[in-house]
C-alpha cells in the first residue's frame, strides 16, 4: 500500500513538473509569425488649455527571419493603423484601410510607415533588443515638425524595438508564485525601474504584474524651436505569457504621466494617462 501511495505521489509530482516547464530562453522557429494587435488611448493636458486625446488601433506582423546561437532576427511590419486624434480642438484621423478619406497631414506622416519591413535582433535569453539590423533613420523635417505625432510618441512607445520586445517575457529560474524582483536600466536621458511580481502559474501559463517608473528628458523640435520636456511616468500592468516559450499572449498597462516643458520662459505642467491593451497571436 505504501509503495502504491509513493508511486502515485511521484507520478503526480512528475506530471506537475512536466506541466510547468520554465524555459531559460525564448523558443521560436525560423519563419514563425506573430500578430500584434494593439489598442492605445491617450488623454493629455499640456497646459494653457491645450489638450491631446487620441485613440489608436494597430496591427503589426512579426516574423522570425534568422537564428543563431544567442540571438533571433525578427522583422516587424506595421500592416494596419487607425488613429482618431484631437489636439487643441483640431481633429485628425488616419485609416490605412481607407486612405481616400484620410487627413492630408496625417497621410504624409503615416503612409510611408505602412508595410515597411524593419529587422530587429533580440537576445534569446532575455528578449532584450541588441540593435536594429539597419541604421537608425532620422525623422524627416515634416515628422520633426509634427507636434501631435511627437507628443504621441512621448506618451506611447510604438517603435520597432518596443513592439518586438513587448512580445516576450522570461521567468527567471527559481521564481514561484508571490515572488517579486526588480531591475534598473539607464540611458543618457532616461532611468527606468521595473518591479515584477509573479501572480500565478497554471500549466505553462503565467500571470505577472509589472510596475514601472520612468524618469525621462525629451527634446521636441517644432517650427525651428526646441522644447525640453521632463516627465515622470508610473505604469502598472499585467502580462499573460507562456513560460515554456517566453511568448507573451496578452499585455495590459495603464500609465500616469506628470511633467513639464518650457514655453516662452515659463514651465508648463503636463499630465497624461495612457491605456494600452495588446494581444499576441
Amino acid at each position: 500500500m505504501k509503495k502504491i501511495i509513493s508511486f502515485t505521489a511521484s507520478f503526480v509530482i512528475a506530471q506537475l513538473m512536466m506541466a510547468q516547464t520554465n524555459t531559460n530562453a525564448i523558443l521560436l522557429l525560423k519563419g514563425q509569425k506573430i500578430s500584434v494587435n494593439n489598442d492605445v488611448t491617450i488623454d493629455a493636458d499640456l497646459g494653457m488649455g491645450m489638450q491631446l486625446n487620441s485613440v489608436t488601433a494597430s496591427i503589426n506582423s512579426l516574423q522570425v527571419k534568422d537564428s543563431d546561437t544567442n540571438n533571433y532576427t525578427i522583422s516587424n511590419t506595421l500592416t494596419k493603423l487607425k488613429i482618431n486624434m484631437n489636439m487643441m480642438g483640431q481633429n485628425n484621423t488616419y485609416d490605412s484601410d481607407n486612405k481616400d478619406g484620410n487627413n492630408a497631414d496625417m497621410a504624409k506622416i503615416f503612409d510611408d510607415k505602412m508595410n515597411k519591413v524593419n529587422d530587429v535582433m533580440i537576445d534569446k535569453t532575455t528578449g532584450a533588443v541588441i540593435a536594429p539590423k539597419q541604421a537608425v533613420i532620422k525623422d524627416s523635417d515634416e515628422d520633426a515638425n509634427n507636434i501631435s505625432e511627437n507628443m504621441m510618441k512621448m506618451f506611447s512607445n510604438t517603435s520597432d524595438v518596443a513592439v518586438v520586445e513587448g512580445a516576450f517575457e522570461i521567468l527567471p529560474a527559481g521564481k514561484k508564485t508571490g515572488d517579486s524582483w526588480a531591475d534598473t536600466s539607464k540611458t543618457a536621458d532616461t532611468k527606468t525601474i521595473r518591479t515584477y511580481t509573479l501572480q500565478s502559474v497554471t500549466g505553462n501559463e503565467a500571470v505577472m504584474n509589472i510596475e514601472t517608473t520612468v524618469k525621462a528628458t525629451n527634446k521636441l523640435d517644432f517650427q525651428g524651436m526646441e522644447f525640453e520636456i521632463n516627465t515622470d511616468t508610473k505604469t502598472t500592468g499585467q502580462v499573460l505569457f507562456d513560460i515554456s516559450t517566453g511568448m507573451v499572449k496578452k499585455r495590459d498597462t495603464v500609465s500616469d504621466i506628470t511633467g513639464s516643458f518650457q514655453m516662452m520662459g515659463q514651465d508648463m505642467p503636463i499630465t497624461a494617462k495612457t491605456t494600452t491593451k495588446t494581444v499576441y497571436n
